[in-house]
C-alpha cells in the first residue's frame, strides 16, 4: 500500500512494520514535537460507515488503557478513506525479532517477559477489552528491557458488537486459540492461549504449530497437542503452566490473567510471601547496639542507682549537704564557747 508523505498532521518517515491489518510507519508529530508509530489500516478492515463507527468506538475504548506494559494510543483518524492510529513509538525491538536473532531465549528472561505481558492483559481484561492478536511481533521490548503489549487494532470490547461477521476469524493463524480459529465467541482465556504460544516460541525458537496453509495451522490448534520442549533447563513447573495455558478447551486453561500471573510469580519468586508488601530494612550496627527505650528503662533503672554510688563524694548532693552542715557546726561551736567564757568572767 502506497502511503502519502503526510497523514493528518503526521509526517511519515519510514515503514517499520507490515501485517494483514495494515502498515506501521515511524512518523513525526510537528505539533507536539515527538516521534510516533502511525498505523495505516488496510481498506478491508472497515467497510461502510457503520463499521467505521464501531471501529471508532473500539478505538476510544483502547485509548482508555494507561499501563506501563501497554503501548499508548494517541489518536485515531480517517482521511481520504484511510483509517489510521497514532501510537507510542517504542525505541527497541519486537520480541519476534529478538527470537529470530537469538533463537531460544533463557528461561528467566522468558518468564519475566510473560509476567509483564500478563500484567498488561490483566489490566486490559479488567477494562473488558480483549486483545485478540497477542503474538511476539506485537510485544515490544524497549532499551531498558521493559515489555509492552501493542497493536490493539483488532481488539474487542466484551459484550460489544463485533467488527466482523459471526464465524469469521480475525488474528494471526500461528497464535490463534482453537475457539478463535473456529470463529466462536471469545473471552480472556483466548488471549491467554495466544500468550502461551508466545512463551512456547520463546523457549523453542519458533511457534509450536506451523504449516504452509493457514487452515492447516488452524487444524493443528484445534486438534493437535503442542510439541514438547526439547531442552533440559525448563523446570517442570513451567512446563505444567505452559500445558495449562495451551489446553484446547478454554475451561481447562487458567481462568484469568491474574491466575496465570500468580503461577508465574510463584515460579519466579518461590520464597515470595503474598502478604509482604514492603521491604524489610536491615538494622545498622548502631541500631543493634542502641538500647530499646521501650523495654530498657526497667533494666537500666537499677544500673543508674549503682552508677550513682560510684560518683565522687563532692558530686553527690546528700553528702555535699552533710559536709556543709559539719563545716557550719565547726565554726559555730568555737564562737559559742567564746561567748559563754566571756559571760562567766563578767560575773
Amino acid at each position: 500500500m502506497n502511503a502519502p508523505a503526510q497523514i493528518g498532521r503526521y509526517l511519515l518517515e519510514k515503514e517499520i512494520g507490515r501485517g494483514g491489518a495494515g502498515t506501521v510507519w515511524r512518523a513525526h508529530d510537528p505539533l507536539l514535537q515527538r516521534t510516533v508509530a502511525l498505523k495505516l489500516l488496510s481498506s478491508g478492515m472497515v467497510d461502510g460507515r457503520d463499521d467505521a463507527q464501531r471501529f471508532l468506538a473500539e478505538a476510544r475504548a483502547i485509548a482508555r488503557l494507561v499501563h506501563q506494559n501497554i503501548v499508548v494510543l494517541y489518536e485515531y483518524g480517517s482521511e481520504n478513506g484511510r483509517n489510521w492510529l497514532a501510537m507510542q513509538c517504542v525505541e527497541g525491538q519486537s520480541l519476534a525479532r529478538l527470537v529470530t536473532r537469538e533463537g531460544r531465549l533463557p528461561v528467566a528472561k522468558t518468564v519475566e517477559i510473560a509476567r509483564q505481558i500478563l500484567r498488561a492483559l490483566r489490566y486490559a481484561h479488567g477494562q473488558h477489552l480483549l486483545h485478540r492478536d497477542v503474538k511476539s511481533s506485537n510485544i515490544l521490548l524497549d532499551d531498558a528491557g521493559q515489555a509492552l503489549l501493542g497493536d490493539f487494532g483488532i481488539a474487542l470490547l466484551e459484550d460489544s458488537d463485533r467488527l466482523t461477521t459471526e464465524g469469521v476469524a480475525l488474528g494471526t493463524p500461528e497464535y490463534m486459540s482453537p475457539e478463535q480459529c473456529q470463529g466462536h465467541a471469545l473471552d480472556e482465556r483466548s488471549d491467554l492461549y495466544s500468550l502461551g504460544i508466545v512463551i512456547h516460541e520463546c523457549l523453542s525458537g519458533k511457534p509450536p504449530f506451523l504449516a504452509e496453509a493457514p487452515l492447516a495451522i488452524a487444524y493443528k490448534h484445534v486438534h493437535e497437542p503442542a510439541p514438547d520442549l526439547e531442552r533440559s533447563d525448563v523446570p517442570p513447573t513451567l512446563r505444567a503452566i505452559l500445558r495449562k495455558a495451551l489446553a484446547k478447551r478454554p475451561e481447562d486453561r487458567f481462568p484469568s490473567a491474574a491466575a496465570m500471573l500468580e503461577a508465574f510469580d510463584a515460579l519466579a519468586e518461590p520464597k515470595r510471601t503474598p502478604t509482604s508488601g514492603t521491604p524489610t530494612l536491615q538494622e545498622s550496627s548502631e541500631q543493634r547496639q542502641r538500647p530499646d527505650r521501650r523495654t530498657g528503662d526497667r533494666r537500666r533503672g537499677p544500673r543508674r542507682d549503682t552508677e550513682a554510688l560510684k560518683l565522687p563524694w563532692y558530686r553527690q548532693p546528700l553528702l555535699l549537704l552533710l559536709a556543709g552542715v559539719l563545716v557550719l557546726l565547726s565554726l559555730l561551736v568555737p564562737l559559742v564557747g567564746i561567748l559563754v567564757w566571756k559571760l562567766v568572767l563578767a560575773h
